[in-house]
């Protein structure tokens, strides 16, 4: 390859171009004169100075702006005419570290996500049936709100204090249910509820009201209110009813069937009036007092007592008593005889043994 050169007399007046351009090896270094561009590896540089090829620099000085392809690099803002940015390290596992990212009003500093502009929402949104995961521990500071349902799994604590209250605005659509029997309460001695509703109501142990003064208790037709059970509709008898050979108990008294049971041994069983009130004992064939052999209604009769002697079958006063009986509109009765007595048995319905 010959070897050019221009020698020293010569070179002021071959670099003095005078609009006209100068090329070196056509168009390796190119001096646009009249454009005021150098060109390498071009013969038309587009800018003060092009370079097609590879350009390498130990360092780079960009005082302005510096366009790579569609990047342009000005100030501290890095722009791309296209609409992404990649960040790709040389290997897979590379990462790019920063201390800050703020993309529009998200920003994240550290550990930390954030909005930047007021009252701004930060919105994570998965595509199709994708969801997000969290895997491990939650705390939210503030509030939480879900327009959806929530599932939990595992244990629920709502919650920390006596203090914290918990509000249920819509309605519970399942049974509540305790992990363990005869454990937990609903409500309290202190804080109770106001108005129970409810279809049916099961007790299997005990069940304690106490009393009612301005508010009452309404479990189908019955009414409870202070120390009274009432029907709420007129002629409406009340059941206690048992099933197989047990009965109704109250106090000492045990009703089954159609007998009442003094449950207590050697008692006796007291029938007491109120003001002018009297004990009326009524039946369609009478009072019937059967006759017997183990003991005498009462065992130990006092004075002015008549007793039904049940072994014999009669009627018997103590200390002089006169029995009377006084029809229906008389003013006063007589003494009766034994024989009377007898009389007053059929004529009043009272079947004696």
């Amino acid at each position: 390859m010959a070897v050019g050169r221009i020698s020293g007399p010569l070179l002021k007046d071959n670099l003095l171009r005078n609009g006209i351009n100068l090329a070196f090896e056509t168009n390796l270094l190119y001096l646009d004169v009249v454009n005021s561009r150098v060109g390498i590896n071009t013969a038309t540089p587009s800018n003060d100075l092009q370079v097609v090829g590879t350009t390498r620099s130990t360092n780079l000085t960009v005082n302005t702006q510096a366009q790579m392809a569609s990047f342009t690099l000005s100030g501290n803002t890095i722009a791309s005419s296209n609409s992404t940015i990649n960040l790709v390290p040389n290997n897979g596992n590379g990462v790019v570290y920063q201390g800050t990212i703020l993309v529009g009003q998200f920003s994240i500093t550290g550990s930390t996500i954030s909005a930047t502009g007021t009252n701004t929402n930060i919105n994570i949104t998965p595509t199709g049936t994708g969801t997000t995961v969290i895997n491990s521990d939650t705390l939210i500071n503030g509030n939480l709100h879900a327009t959806g349902t929530i599932t939990a799994d595992g244990n629920i604590s709502l919650g920390d204090a006596a203090t914290d209250t918990i509000q249920f605005v819509g309605e519970v659509n399942s049974d509540i249910i305790p992990s363990a029997t005869n454990t937990y309460n609903l409500g309290s001695s202190i804080l109770q509820w106001n108005t129970l509703y409810a279809n049916t109501l099961n007790i299997s142990n005990t069940l304690t009201i106490p009393t009612l003064t301005a508010t009452t208790l309404n479990v189908g037709n019955l009414v409870l209110s202070g120390n009274t059970i009432t029907t709420a509709s007129a002629d409406t008898d009340i059941n206690l009813t048992t099933s197989g050979s047990s009965g109704v108990v109250l106090g000492n008294f045990r009703i089954f069937n159609n007998t009442i049971t003094n449950t207590v041994a050697n008692s006796n069983t007291v029938f007491t009036e109120t003001g002018t009130g009297y004990v009326v004992l009524q039946g369609t064939n009478g009072v019937v007092i059967p006759i017997g052999t183990t003991a005498q209604r009462p065992v130990f009769p006092e004075t002015g007592m008549i007793r039904f002697n049940t072994d014999f079958g009669y009627l018997e006063t103590f200390n002089n008593v006169t029995l009377e009986w006084k029809p229906a509109g008389a003013t006063s009765g007589g003494g009766l005889t034994y024989s009377e007595v007898e009389q007053m048995s059929i004529a009043s319905a009272l079947i004696f043994g």
